[in-house]
């Protein structure tokens, strides 16, 4: 069985310890992991969810992205 996780504290913490921007250089990096799981939305949409929900495997590519993009670790004990 393969959970759904939301997304969007992690792209929360990236958007207030990266840089501006940030998201959106998460969202392009894994355009094509999105569009395989079915999901379209821009940017702006995501920003504009309070939760968004994708497979177990592309949380952990979401988190693992922005970490990089961010320079350290997130921390999901810290919601």
């Amino acid at each position: 069985m393969n959970t759904k996780k939301d997304i969007k504290p992690i792209l929360n913490w990236a958007t207030a310890n990266g840089e501006a921007k940030i998201v959106d250089r998460i969202l392009i990096k894994l355009l094509p992991q999105f569009m395989k799981e079915g999901h379209k939305f821009t940017a702006e949409d995501i920003v504009e969810f309070d939760i968004y929900k994708v497979s177990n495997t592309l949380y952990i590519l979401v988190k693992d992205v922005a970490e990089k993009f961010v320079g350290s670790s997130y921390n999901e004990q810290e919601l």
